[in-house]
């Protein structure tokens, strides 16, 4: 079985189940990605995959005018 780490994300711009569904789609067609739950109200997605990927990366998937992403650190 292969190792995944699973991280949460902000992500600002989101306005409607549309968006949600945009970023959904976006961040799933990053390599090593193997799923995405977006969730509208909070604002947040968390990102599972096969290993760590760097917030630019996410970040340019997403498009560098629609939406931005941040991780969020645990508390």
């Amino acid at each position: 079985m292969e190792n995944s780490t699973s991280h949460t994300y902000h992500i600002g711009g989101m306005t409607c189940g549309g968006c949600a569904a945009a970023v959904k789609q976006r961040l799933s067609n990053v390599a090593g990605v193997t799923a995405v739950k977006v969730d509208l109200g909070a604002k947040q997605a968390e990102i599972s995959s096969t290993h760590l990927i760097d917030t630019s990366v996410l970040q340019g998937a997403l498009g560098n005018n629609s939406y931005t992403i941040s991780e969020l650190k645990p508390q």
